[in-house]
Parts: structure tokens; C-alpha cells; sequence
């Protein structure tokens, strides 16, 4: 789906951790901007001095701004204030009415706050596409690029402050999952993938890997689109197919919001052709696939007397996570429809319910993030932690493959560490080590917060590993193979990965 599985428009969610660049705004624990004064004006950003033409250098580089104090004020500097509702995208000119499509789960930089209760809102405008789900203070932006011809993109990352978060204590539930966030900002800082690119929140590392410029990138390239949200109510053709439907994600939605706007979007009324127009907008070669139809029909097989009673497994998905444990691709995301645990999930939409009536106060809303099942081995396949039996060997490429391998930029810092343990010396390997002891939340740890983490045991079996290694140097052919590859498999095998066989 469109940039959601692996990575949307900021980055990969299994980037390594790197330092803040020196010449960035230092990052608080809770996400402040600390050198931006409150309700300031963005400051010229860096890029401004650099080549390049798009509309965010439009937005941003023309002149001075006044303050940018809410996301709706973001999405009218660039153009891309979702439709009104009930509004139908041309679908012979899909850039003329902008439009919102909307993912029940993701793998992406934020992947883990993604739900059907608290889901990814894209807003595809002429040249501008937004990606935004509360729970983190940023934005996630492309712009396509008027220097190229080939439907190239550049990418970028805002990053906002409110007050809540620039106090001690940080930032509350409610603060960070209902409407609040989405207004009284007080500082605003945007980079782009120049500056993000050794960084966690790199989005080369994704959306150019193995190409000169940046793509959009829909993993669900073609019908069902398992995790897109469809309009309610749906054709009445949904009542005849299994499981659950994108419909039933959006119902999901309506239980815990009901006609509340969502990043500045009428959620209740969502376009039918979203999903499609998506689809016709991106590149149809896409460096990875989430094959929803394969999926699909392994799931609820189909015979004489009807759609199997329960979901049975589904060999390409489960082919395609061996192949990421390996090294040889990025994690897809889930099978299922929902990743959600269904009971957690019913206790956050009554706790929003109760919100909304002023029955539960904004100190007792819970954490939204808190919605995935608790058993490792389903967290692990929704992305959120490597598998919990991993060897140190399977860890390193669960939790750093992606960006610490042979195929990426081997001139950023972040190749001074390699999963190919034989290529580093005693300083590299005791510097990991130190790294991997670091709290979560502190610059630098690896695997940064929003990366697979290891559980305790797990974590302690891979730092003893790396303390030992020095001594026994003993090549491991499973990281030799899984750095040489980089992650670079399970593009879609059609000729021209044509959408519409």
C-alpha cells in the first residue's frame, strides 16, 4: 500500500539508530524542537540552499512564513486540505480533487501507533502527497519533482512542537490521540531526505533503494488492498466474501470516532475509489509486493460448496517473512486485515467512547499504542520486535538488516556497522555493544524506538555475542549472505510489475 508497508515517505521502520546531525534542532526526549521559540514562524530550512524544484521549496524557500500552528494550517501551504466529503475523485484526472485514503495498519516509520482506531490518513494532492497518524509529532511529505520526467519524488519529514511537549512530563494520551495534537503548535522544523539520510528517519534507504531518485511505493499494488479502509456502507457484494473487509475497518473507525475529523478529514466519508486512484498514481515496478490476492485466495480457499469456515495459512506470506528473516527482502506487512488485538482493541474504542461523551477525563484516555497482540511470535510478524527465539546471528538481521548491510551508501557513518560481523574491527564492534546497552529512548540506542526491538533476552544474548566475537572471529555465512543481499527481494516478478494483469 501506498508507502505502508516497509516505509512511507520518511523512512524504513527498521533504520538503525544514527546521532541527530549537528546543524538539526536538538530533539527532546518527547520530540521538541528546542531552538524554536514558541509560535514561531519555520525558519528557512537547509534545503532552501541546495538545487531542486517542487512544491515544498514552493511553500517553503519563496519568502518569509507566518506561523504554521495546526495541520490544517500545513495542509493549506501546500495545497492538500483534504475534499469535502461526500466528494468522488475524478478518476480521469486524479490530481484535480485532492482526496484521502486511509490504512488500518503499517509498517512504516510509525507503524507501530497504526490501527483501525487510530489510522494512517494519506492526502494525495496534485503534487503533494501527506502521510499523518497521531500518536507522533510529524508529517510525512512528498513532492514530485519537476526536474525529472519519470514521476519522481523528493521526500521530507515535518517535525512539530505544542506546548504539552516542551514541559516536564512530556505530552499525555489525550494530548497525543485525540484532536489536540493536530492544532496549537508552537514551532515547526521540515527537512528533507538529504538531511534525513543518516539519520533513523532515512527515506532513501526505502524509497530509492536501487534507483537514482525517490518513488512512491504501494505494497498492496492490486485488489483486495487488504489494510485500505473502503467507504460504508460497501456494495452489497461484500456481504458475500469472507473474513474481514475494508469496510469493517472503517466501521472500526466510526465505533471509536464516529463523524469526527481525522488529520483534518471526514473519515465517514470516505471516497470509494481511493485505493485505485492510489494505485494509478504510483509506479507500477515496485521494488516490493504484498501480493493481496494470492493472499486472499490461500486464506479463504474457495470450493464447490463455498468460502472455507476459518482462514487457513498462507504459504506466500509466510514464504516472504522467511525471506526477510534471511535478509533477502523488507518485513511485508501483517495477512490479516487487522493487527489489532481484538480485545484491547474494543477496550480503546469504549475508553474513546466514554472520552468523547465526558464520561472518561483526558488523564484516564490509555495509550492507543497499546492495541497489538501480546504474544512475540504475532508481535514479531506485525513488525514490531524480532522473533523471540532468534539466534544473535537471525537478531542482527531482523533488527539492523535493513540499513546496515553492503547495498546501501557505504560512505554515511551508519556503515561503520555492518551485519557482516567479519567486516568490522574490535573499536566498531565494542561501540555496538555499547549501543545495543542504551536505554530505547536515548540518541543513538540501536535498534533506535522505532525499529523491531529486542526483547531482554534477546538483547542480552546478542551483546554477549558481539563481546565474544572479537575473540573467535568465526565467519557466519547467514550475515555474509543476508549484507551482500541487503534486503533487496520481493519486487513484484510480472514483466514491468504491470498492476492490472
Amino acid at each position: 500500500m501506498l508507502l505502508l508497508a516497509a516505509c512511507w515517505l520518511a523512512a524504513c521502520r527498521e533504520s538503525s539508530a544514527e546521532p541527530s546531525s549537528p546543524t538539526s534542532p536538538s530533539l527532546g526526549a518527547a520530540g521538541a524542537i528546542a531552538d524554536l521559540p514558541p509560535t514561531a514562524a519555520p525558519v528557512r530550512p537547509t534545503f532552501c540552499d541546495r538545487a531542486g524544484d517542487d512544491a515544498i521549496r514552493d511553500a517553503f524557500c519563496s519568502g518569509a512564513l507566518a506561523p504554521v500552528r495546526s495541520l490544517r494550517a500545513l495542509q493549506a501551504l501546500l495545497d492538500i486540505e483534504p475534499a469535502p466529503p461526500d466528494t468522488q475523485p475524478n478518476i480521469g484526472d486524479p490530481y484535480r480533487i485532492k482526496f484521502v485514503a486511509v490504512l488500518g495498519h503499517s509498517t512504516s516509520l510509525s507503524g507501530r501507533f497504526v490501527s483501525p482506531i487510530n489510522p494512517r490518513v494519506i492526502v494525495l494532492g496534485k503534487d503533494t502527497v501527506s502521510a499523518f497518524q497521531r500518536g507522533v509529532h510529524h508529517v510525512e511529505l512528498a513532492s514530485r519533482d519537476r526536474t525529472r520526467t519519470d514521476g519522481s519524488y523528493n521526500f521530507y519529514l515535518v517535525r512539530f512542537e505544542r506546548a504539552c511537549s516542551t514541559v516536564e512530563g512530556g505530552c499525555t494520551n489525550a494530548d497525543l490521540f485525540t484532536p489536540r495534537l493536530e492544532s496549537d503548535w508552537v514551532g515547526l522544523e521540515i527537512r528533507d531526505e538529504h538531511e534525513l539520510e543518516n539519520t533513523p528517519s532515512d527515506c532513501r534507504q526505502c524509497h530509492r533503494r536501487s534507483r537514482d531518485a525517490g518513488i512512491l511505493l504501494m505494497r498492496e499494488l492490486r485488489q483486495p488492498w487488504t489494510h485500505f479502509f473502503e467507504a460504508y456502507p460497501a456494495a452489497d457484494v461484500g456481504a458475500l466474501l469472507p473474513g474481514v473487509r475494508g469496510k469493517d475497518l472503517t466501521l472500526d473507525y466510526l465505533r471509536a470516532k464516529d463523524d469526527e475529523l481525522y488529520g483534518n478529514a471526514a473519515l465517514h466519508s470516505l471516497p470509494v475509489t481511493s485505493a485505485f486512484i492510489l494505485q494509478s498514481v504510483v509506479a507500477p515496478a515496485q521494488p516490493l509486493l504484498f501480493d493481496s490476492r494470492a493472499i486472499e485466495e490461500e486464506r479463504w480457499p474457495y470450493r464447490a460448496e463455498g468460502y472455507a469456515a476459518e482462514p487457513k495459512p498462507t504459504t506466500w506470506w509466510n514464504d516472504a517473512y522467511a525471506a526477510f528473516k534471511r535478509g533477502e527482502q523488507l518485513a511485508l506487512p501483517y495477512y490479516d486485515q487487522r493487527a489489532s488485538d481484538p480485545g484491547k482493541q474494543a477496550r480503546l474504542t469504549e475508553a474513546y467512547v466514554q472520552f468523547r461523551s465526558g464520561a472518561l477525563s483526558a488523564d484516564e484516555l490509555p495509550d492507543f499504542a497499546d492495541i497489538f497482540p501480546d504474544d512475540p511470535h504475532v508481535r514479531a510478524q506485525i513488525g514490531l520486535q524480532t522473533e523471540p527465539d532468534a539466534t544473535p546471528p537471525e537478531a542482527l538481521i531482523q533488527a539492523c538488516g535493513s540499513c546496515h548491510n553492503d547495498v546501501l551508501d557505504q560512505t554515511l557513518s551508519r556503515a561503520r556497522f555492518n551485519i557482516d560481523l567479519s567486516k568490522l574491527g574490535t573499536a566498531e564492534l565494542a561501540n555496538a555493544v555499547e549501543r545495543l546497552g542504551r536505554p530505547s529512548s536515548a540518541s543513538g540506542a540501536m535498534p533506535p524506538p522505532d525499529a523491531r526491538q529486542l526483547d531482554p533476552e534477546t538483547r542480552a544474548r546478542l551483546i554477549e555475542y558481539l563481546e565474544q566475537y572479537p575473540r573467535t572471529r568465526t565467519p557466519e555465512p547467514m550475515l555474509e549472505h543476508a549484507a551482500k543481499v541487503g534486503m533487496m527481494g520481493g519486487a513484484d516478478p510480472r514483466p514491468g510489475g504491470d498492476a492490472y494483469p
